[in-house]
């Protein structure tokens, strides 16, 4: 094949692009892909991300979480042999580890986290209590040090039992583990391209969802990155969801689509026996697929995709978004023989 890094806008008219062009190589998609497709506005890509990454680490046996209502934390203490491998199978979103899911292909990351009542540890959390934040996070530095070419979106979604100590001591260690990676905030992305930030060795930016990211030069804030849930069980629902709202995208900003079937409490009573990766995630890929391959990104386009479950099928979900940015080529070709 040939290197497509070194054809100009010229030679294009004669270049067929291959089918696996874009996604032979996920652990160096981004490395790989082509100059045009470097220096275009990160926004404009299409890249694949993983729902409640680390809840990989969370534990049948683990404390229920504070993000469950009042009275599921307190039958947890009556009947916990019983609820909390109920909320196990319906809180694990992923089966992979942060640098498995990498490796993958996926580079945008959505986490949640909580402290403890009187301690001053940071756990992730999803239903139940997972790991403390430490090793994960110490796992995907060392993976951009290994990679110094790839990418990564940290997006810190939620914080419970938060308070301005243990956002201060949190963002401390997000800049001690990542130092120089993390890329400053700039109030435009339509000229951060994944060129520029090779240039400048950043490798990451950090989306904190909460008020103290204006306090830091090297936080986004929320607005930046719009994410809507479509908090639905019904697979015409979510596609209804997905088109609407890519449709009203700002085009200056990024955006994130999520691929999710989300269970509510009577859904979950009605099938105390099943768990999410069963009884949704099939029907969630048999809704999604048709949708991502239905779009492409590009201005107004899709942009950030994410789902649950994302190494099903060896990653299948990253192939298909990443392969989507040979749309951006193809145009690039129509374009260059009709001008």
């Amino acid at each position: 094949m040939e290197n497509m890094d070194e054809i100009s806008l010229d030679n294009y008219q004669n270049v067929k692009i291959p089918a696996q062009t874009m996604c032979d190589n996920l652990e160096y998609w981004m490395t790989r892909l082509p100059a045009l497709l470097r220096n275009l506005p990160i926004i404009h890509l299409a890249i694949p991300g993983s729902h409640n990454t680390t809840t990989y680490t969370l534990n049948r046996y683990n404390d229920i979480g504070v993000d469950e209502s009042t009275i599921i934390q307190l039958l947890g203490r009556f009947f916990p042999f019983i609820l909390k491998p109920i909320i196990f199978n319906w809180s694990v979103n992923q089966f992979d580890s942060v640098k498995e899911q990498l490796n993958g292909g996926i580079r945008y990351l959505d986490l949640r986290l909580a402290t403890k009542p009187n301690t001053n540890s940071i756990y992730f959390l999803h239903g139940l209590y997972g790991s403390e934040v430490n090793e994960p996070l110490e796992e995907i530095n060392n993976w951009l040090s290994s990679h110094p070419y790839e990418f990564v979106i940290l997006d810190f979604q939620h914080f419970y039992l938060f308070n301005d100590e243990h956002h201060r001591q949190l963002i401390s260690k997000i800049k001690n583990i990542f130092r120089w990676k993390l890329c400053p905030f700039h109030k435009r992305l339509d000229n951060i391209t994944l060129q520029w930030l090779s240039s400048e060795k950043y490798q990451l930016i950090v989306i904190y969802r909460n008020i103290m990211a204006k306090n830091f030069h090297d936080l986004w804030p929320s607005g930046m990155w719009p994410t809507p849930w479509p908090d639905t069980t019904n697979a015409k629902e979510l596609d209804e969801f997905l088109t609407k709202t890519i449709e009203k995208r700002s085009p200056n900003m990024g955006f994130i689509s999520q691929c999710l079937l989300t269970p509510n409490i009577s859904y979950v009573m009605r099938h105390l026996g099943g768990n999410l990766y069963r009884d949704l995630g099939e029907k969630c890929r048999n809704a999604s697929f048709p949708w991502i391959n239905a779009n492409k990104p590009g201005p107004g386009g899709m942009n950030i995709v994410i789902t649950d479950f994302v190494s099903h099928c060896d990653f299948l979900f990253s192939k298909t978004v990443i392969q989507r940015n040979a749309t951006l080529l193809e145009d690039q070709v129509k374009f260059t023989k009709n001008s």
